[in-house]
């Protein structure tokens, strides 16, 4: 028992290390999606309306890309603990991650559960979760589609729980996370459903046999659904579908080539292990792919050279496909947000592999586990060592770094006869960082209090000229021969914003 809960201890140990350390400051910005959330939950908190004073919305307007509710609704609640910086915006989705790995520890100990060897396989998938570089950046970060990730891990847990153990408390818990996962990430509201609807025809015939528990639980569910399916009809609930490759006037045959070429992406090694397909930092490191060497070298290995286990191979790629599906259908290619809900499909087919070879060895079947587990860490630290040392600088633009510091600097100076504050918006959505920065109540901000700032994308020498003027530029603009009175430096040391107070 010790033994157990013990390496299940170090696994968690180790994640939390790997989730917390310098979380406020690798990666040192925070990106605007970050920031839309964070200021959304505080206004929500507050006055119980967004940014645009839309009263408790299901789905959020933003900046038009209309986001899903759940980040932004428990947001709230760890600012007003920890106040409104950084590490409170990212400490939910930390603790998610974290749930996740526990979490698909309980799962695998389900999938396997007529395995002798269970406890291994399910030890060995938290660990793969837990030193994932595609798991550990979505774990940094405040993107939502790391909650929905968690959140699927403990509906599969429930569900395959209730197929061993026929109680209806578990089927109801199935569903409570299921649409939860709706609620969480737009991508979910395809893979989520899809991969249920497989896993009960799947087992049809065991729920033949329990009809009524299913049809109470489905009241239920559909019963917490309705606040999203009357949003999707009388709303914005699926303003999203519109950034889909089937609304963009495509012909068949180009629709059909689209599809394909996205799929295709998905595959290609510099997407899977060198990570140059991502498109920006905030969706990778640049160097390392979705899965380790050693990852893909297992699965190849077992695809073409060993039996499957015909159900969980199945299952296994029907998580893939499926996880993959929101991103294939999407605009653009090679989105590991999108795609993260195929990372539990990646993990049971590693775990797959592995388990194949350690049954085929007659002896040393031990030190097969720990040499592998020790090639995993040696990637880690490989991983690590980059993140810390490139990724924290390459970083800079994507997370638009200096946007807090500088909001922080414009707070603390005497604002009392100063006329206006004209603000670079190069590095765009720069009114949402002064809005969390300020903790402006929304009502505030609809009635005009940050016409005080004059957001704009073209700041040259001659606004210096404006009297009763604050200045702040990007590295961007041209502003003379003029020193700047302070200067807001990035993680990669460069200037980002040069203030310039009045003479």
């Amino acid at each position: 028992m010790f033994k157990k809960f013990g390496l299940l201890f170090l696994i968690l140990a180790l994640a939390v290390f790997l989730r917390f350390y310098k979380l406020a400051e690798v990666p040192h910005g925070m990106a605007w999606d970050e920031a839309a959330i964070a200021y959304n939950g505080f206004a929500i908190l507050t006055t119980r309306r967004d940014e645009w004073l839309q009263r408790l919305p299901i789905t959020f307007r933003s900046f038009g890309d209309y986001k899903a509710p759940l980040a932004i609704y428990q947001s709230g609640f760890f600012t007003a603990i920890f106040g409104m910086n950084l590490f409170a915006v990212r400490l939910p989705f930390v603790i998610y991650s974290l749930l996740a790995i526990l979490g698909i520890y309980l799962l695998f100990q389900e999938l396997f559960y007529d395995d002798k060897n269970k406890e291994k396989w399910a030890l060995l998938a938290a660990f793969l979760l837990t030193v994932s570089p595609w798991h550990i950046h979505y774990s940094r970060i405040a993107f939502e589609s790391g909650l929905a990730l968690s959140l699927m891990f403990w509906a599969l847990y429930f569900f395959y729980r209730y197929l061993r153990l026929p109680k209806i408390f578990d089927l109801f818990l199935t569903a409570f996370f299921s649409v939860l996962t709706i609620y969480a990430y737009h991508s979910s509201k395809i893979t989520v459903p899809l991969l249920f609807l497989f896993l009960f025809f799947s087992n049809f015939t065991v729920f033949k046999s329990r009809f009524k528990q299913l049809f109470i639980v489905g009241l239920l569910g559909i019963g917490m659904l309705y606040p999203f399916l009357y949003d999707s009809i009388f709303a914005n609930g699926l303003t999203r579908a519109g950034a889909t490759i089937f609304n963009q006037g495509l012909g068949f045959f180009e629709l059909l080539k689209n599809l394909f070429t996205n799929f295709l992406s998905y595959f290609s090694l510099n997407y899977l292990i060198f990570g140059e397909n991502m498109g920006n930092f905030r969706h990778g490191d640049g160097k390392f792919g979705i899965i380790e060497p050693i990852s893909l070298i297992l699965v190849i290995f077992y695809l073409f050279f060993k039996k499957h286990h015909k159900k969980l191979f199945s299952l296994s790629l029907v998580m893939i496909f499926l996880g993959l599906l929101p991103a294939i259908i999407s605009e653009g290619q090679s989105s590991s947000n999108r795609s993260l809900l195929a990372l539990p499909g990646i993990i049971l087919l590693v775990v797959l592999a592995v388990k194949s070879i350690f049954e085929s060895l007659k002896k040393n079947k031990n030190a097969f586990l720990i040499i592998l587990i020790s090639l995993y860490l040696i990637v880690l630290g490989a991983y690590q060592n980059n993140y810390y040392r490139n990724y924290a600088k390459q970083s800079a633009d994507n997370f638009m770094d200096g946007y807090l510091e500088t909001f922080s600097y414009l707070r603390s100076l005497d604002r009392s006869k100063i006329s206006q504050i004209v603000f670079t918006n190069d590095y765009q959505q720069a009114y949402i960082y002064a809005l969390f920065a300020f903790e402006v109540n929304p009502i505030a901000y609809q009635g005009g209090i940050l016409n005080l700032f004059f957001f704009t994308d073209k700041v040259d020498a001659s606004d210096l000229e404006k009297a009763n003027t604050i200045v702040v530029s990007s590295k961007f603009d041209q502003m003379g021969e003029r020193k700047a009175d302070k200067i807001i430096n990035g993680s990669d040391g460069n200037g980002r914003f040069f203030i310039y107070l009045p003479l």
